[in-house]
């Protein structure tokens, strides 16, 4: 029980440290997209940046209207796109755009950064 509760300690630990770390990457890199949507753009970017509305609720663990609300903030600022499925129109495909994918691309040299400096290279 005690080697538990000490990797959860752990991992806590490790998660505000990134936090920090990503507070001061974002601004250093005038990255206009807020901490908390960080996951979005990885999960896009590491499925191969095209994957079902539903999929990324459930990888991402938000709600549907949650993430509906995400995805159209930028849609509108043409950093992801959305797509209806050809044989049903009911299932939407969402992907990064190339100003998206560079995003993600920044963010994902940020999380290596990071892992990088806690594991002493």
């Amino acid at each position: 029980m005690i080697m538990a509760s000490c990797i959860l300690g752990i991992m806590y630990h490790i998660t505000e440290e990134f936090e920090e770390f990503l507070k001061v990457e974002r601004k250093k890199r005038k990255i206009p997209i807020p901490a908390k949507h960080f996951g979005l753009f990885m999960i896009l970017l590491n499925y191969n940046n095209k994957l079902e509305f539903k999929e990324i609720s459930e990888k991402w663990r938000k709600s549907k209207s949650t993430l509906c609300d995400i995805i159209s903030k930028y849609v509108e600022i043409g950093l992801i796109e959305k797509e209806n499925c050809c044989l049903d129109k009911r299932n939407v495909f969402v992907k990064l755009t190339a100003e998206g994918l560079e995003y993600g691309k920044i963010f994902e040299e940020i999380s290596m950064r990071y892992l990088e400096q806690i594991t002493g290279g």
